[in-house]
């Protein structure tokens, strides 16, 4: 007979019960059929889609400003957001009213010199210039007539005296009559040639450079009326202009003044520039989250895509939104090169009435993917070993590592392709495959985790 020392036997002994010793099923998880919805969630801030600064109209000009809407407030289009003193401006337009009356009298005058200047050309042409022509030309002929009849009759007296019909006197005086008459002509010929050579064509002239000064002088009186019209209009729009309305419904938020020190908001009985911003209204009603994406979630998001959006400021909202767009770009941190690179978001909410004011704080939660009544397992469930992933699964008496392979990703579940079956009960616990059960330890997730938000 054997005999077999006690100590060993103890140590066979406790082995043996220790390898029967059943599995802890408390940090274990079921392989269960189920839905799974994937989210991406990021933080962000709210932007509105739209904002509008207002400014002073009046360029080059210092005004006091004599009407702010309260910063805060919810204006409509077409509510005064902004006044502007216009007491300058009117009496600017006093004497601007004041000088286009006076121009336009001169408007008066230069048009009836021009109406005299063309009447006075017309009648160079047309009327009693032209009519002195003919008169001059006429008188002349008439001369002319004269001097030949007083010839004739003076050659038909010289035989008349040779027969003693008349005596030497009365053809002395013919004589004398046709001399005078011949020299009237020549004066009347000399007289005519100067006035249609010369004092005609210069009293033209004078009445056409008459004319074209008058018509600069009109033109002049034309163009200071113009500016003068221009000049009261530009006021009367100024003035105008100094009471400023909301073109768009928003919030009205008051701009830094900057000609104080220290910094403060812009407010009544300051005395500002068009360079000034005075209030600025982002159109509240229709709101952006402007927010940024990992480079390994860019493929799971586009436009169109439905999003969740949270605000910090009312834990208890839900808004809808869609995706609007995403950086064309990538973009890294300046001081931090070599961190994960991030595309720009912007999610564009859908109509609400929430009192939703810029830059809050929002969260965005996109389902990036949906899986109905797949396999899943817990993803503390899932760990890496090597180049591959696996999952333990548990039976009464022990551990075995599974190699699994993984779908979509959730925070909690994974959708399981291959490696499981449905009831299969896993560890929460990464341990080595033995028949004792698992000591507590840190779990390790599975490298895909960090995917899915």
């Amino acid at each position: 007979m054997w005999l077999i020392p006690l100590a060993v036997l103890g140590v066979a002994g406790g082995l043996f019960a220790g390898w029967r010793t059943p599995v802890d099923t408390s940090l274990t998880g079921i392989v269960e059929r189920g839905d799974l919805i994937v989210r991406l969630r990021e933080t962000g801030v709210l932007r509105p889609a739209q904002s509008l600064t207002y400014r002073s109209p009046l360029a080059g000009r210092q005004t006091e400003l004599l009407f702010l809407a309260p910063e805060g407030t919810r204006v409509q289009a077409g509510d005064l957001v902004v006044r502007l003193d216009p007491t300058e401006l009117e009496r600017e337009l006093d004497r601007a009213h004041q000088t286009l009356r006076q121009t336009r009298v001169q408007l008066r005058v230069a048009t009836a010199e021009h109406e005299e200047a063309v009447a006075d050309v017309e009648s160079m042409a047309d009327g009693e210039g032209a009519l002195s022509v003919q008169e001059a030309r006429f008188n002349l002929e008439l001369t002319e007539k004269q001097v030949a009849q007083l010839r004739q009759e003076y050659e038909g007296l010289v035989p008349l005296l040779e027969r003693g019909f008349i005596t030497r006197e009365e053809l002395d005086r013919a004589a004398f009559e046709l001399e005078q008459a011949e020299g009237e002509l020549t004066l009347n010929r000399q007289r005519t040639t100067l006035f249609l050579e010369r004092t005609f064509p210069r009293d033209t002239q004078r009445a056409h450079l008459r004319l074209a000064q008058h018509e600069a002088q009109l033109e002049d009186a034309h163009i200071r009326v113009a500016e003068a019209d221009t000049l009261v209009a530009a006021l009367r729009e100024a003035i105008e202009a100094c009471s400023m309305y909301a073109r768009r419904p928003g919030l009205v938020v008051y701009e830094p003044y900057l000609s104080s020190t220290p910094r403060r908001k812009i407010r009544v009985g300051d005395r500002v520039t068009s360079t000034q911003g005075l209030v600025t209204i982002p159109e509240v009603d229709r709101m952006l989250v402007e927010s940024s994406v990992r480079e390994t979630d860019l493929h799971r998001i586009h436009p169109g895509q439905p999003a969740t959006i949270r605000l910090d400021a009312f834990p208890d909202l839900r808004l809808s939104g869609q995706v609007l767009s995403l950086g064309a770009l990538a973009r890294a941190s300046a001081t931090r090169p070599f961190e994960e690179k991030r595309f720009d978001l912007v999610v564009e909410l859908d109509a609400t009435s929430a009192q939703l004011r810029p830059e809050m704080t929002a969260r965005i939660d996109i389902v990036v993917a949906e899986r109905r009544d797949v396999l899943l397992v817990p993803v503390n469930a899932v760990f890496e070993r090597a180049d591959h992933l696996v999952a333990n699964v548990v039976t009464r008496w022990s551990i075995e590592p599974h190699p699994v392979e993984l779908g979509a990703t959730g925070d909690l579940f994974a959708e399981v392709l291959d490696g499981l079956t449905e009831g299969d009960r896993v560890a929460l616990l990464d341990t080595p495959a033995t028949g004792i059960s698992p000591e507590a330890a840190p779990p390790s997730p599975p490298p895909n985790r960090a995917s899915a938000r």
